[in-house]
């Protein structure tokens, strides 16, 4: 009669894990068993106008065209436990929103009204909503503004965009700087100003690049009032795959903007940057969890005529997994913009969420 004693690796942690999946727009939701829930998703119309009435769940429909094919169109956010919809109006603005155990995704559609006021409106509503659902962390933000590049009265609309949003942070006392989630912001030609946000019940690890200034100190020749966003921002998680959000990402080094006019060089210049942002994420995270060839996403075009030489240079990079939008930049000397979202399992590294447990066998 022998005692046995076996090592049993078991979780330290209830916590629910976030997964990112990119599907071709004819897949409809079929998750894999009752508990595994869809958080949200945003996709393009493919020339439709955006969805603003109230949904089942809160897909973000924006107005943009798809370049190249439907593979990888629709962003399914997923959770490994059951999930909950709802609605919020507040003063007007409602607010659509799906919330699980520890991540909430909720959106909301403006019609097209004076930029500064309705991005004020949009954030203080949907911050509002975190708040209130316990759910505060912001993770990462969507921003489609429409006519983005465009002047009100002599100011450009992204800055209209960032001084709303940088008044509804400070009210809400969310950070102006360190620590900002990852974000995007995108120009449509219809429309009114859309905004996603995921966030979540714990933080994100914000990632810089150092070869780019953080974009909430660009210097006040790109506007009175700054971006709010990291470079990335690394989420870790219990017992599934790490997640890196990386924010859009153009050929930006230090604060300027290179290569104009030179759509090829802007693309390899990006892709320069994301890698320098996974080197960074690599080495807070002391694993080489992310590379390029695992990332999936989205790469935003100004002009769809350049679609077959932006593709051709990010599949030779392997970068098979990504999406292609036709779609303004924040910078209108900016001619691609690439997002992007890795996935990876930390256990070797993270041995820490795991306690030993002796078990006695007897026979």
């Amino acid at each position: 009669m022998n005692d046995w004693e076996l090592l049993i690796l078991s979780k330290q942690s209830n916590t629910q894990n976030l997964s990112i999946r990119y599907v071709p727009s004819a897949v409809e939701w079929s998750g894999s068993s009752p508990d595994q829930g869809l958080l949200g998703g945003i996709w393009p119309t493919m020339g439709a106008e955006p969805t603003t009435a109230r949904a089942p769940r809160p897909f973000l429909r924006t107005p943009m065209a798809c370049l190249g094919g439907e593979q990888h169109v629709k962003q399914w956010w997923s959770v490994d436990g059951p999930v909950a919809a709802d609605f919020t109006d507040d003063g007007g603005i409602l607010v659509s929103w799906m919330q699980a155990q520890d991540f909430l995704f909720a959106t909301v559609s403006l019609p097209a009204q004076p930029l500064e006021e309705q991005s004020l409106r949009a954030y203080r509503a949907l911050l509002r909503v975190l708040q209130a659902r316990q759910c505060p962390h912001l993770l990462r933000v969507w921003n489609f503004v429409p006519r983005i590049n465009a002047f009100d009265d002599g100011t450009e609309r992204y800055q209209l965009f960032n001084t709303g949003r940088r008044n509804a942070f400070r009210e809400a006392g969310y950070t102006l700087n360190d620590g900002a989630p990852a974000a995007c912001a995108l120009g449509t030609q219809s429309g009114g100003l859309c905004v996603a946000v995921l966030a979540g019940t714990r933080c994100a690890i914000a990632i810089e690049n150092p070869r780019q200034v953080s974009s909430y100190h660009y210097p006040k020749q790109y506007g009175t009032d700054a971006p709010i966003f990291s470079r990335a921002a690394w989420l870790r998680q219990p017992s599934g795959e790490d997640l890196l959000f990386i924010s859009g990402t153009a050929s930006i080094v230090g604060h300027r903007t290179l290569h104009a006019g030179d759509t090829l060089a802007q693309v390899k210049e990006s892709v320069n940057n994301i890698e320098a942002v996974l080197h960074n994420a690599n080495q807070r995270a002391g694993a080489l969890l992310w590379s390029l060839a695992g990332l999936k996403g989205r790469v935003d075009i100004r002009h769809a005529a350049d679609y077959p030489m932006v593709s051709a240079h990010l599949l030779a990079q392997g970068m098979t997994q990504f999406c292609f939008l036709e779609a303004d930049i924040c910078r209108d000397d900016l001619l691609v913009e690439i997002e992007a979202e890795g996935q990876a399992f930390a256990w070797a590294r993270d041995l820490d969420r795991w306690c030993v447990v002796q078990v006695a066998l007897f026979t």
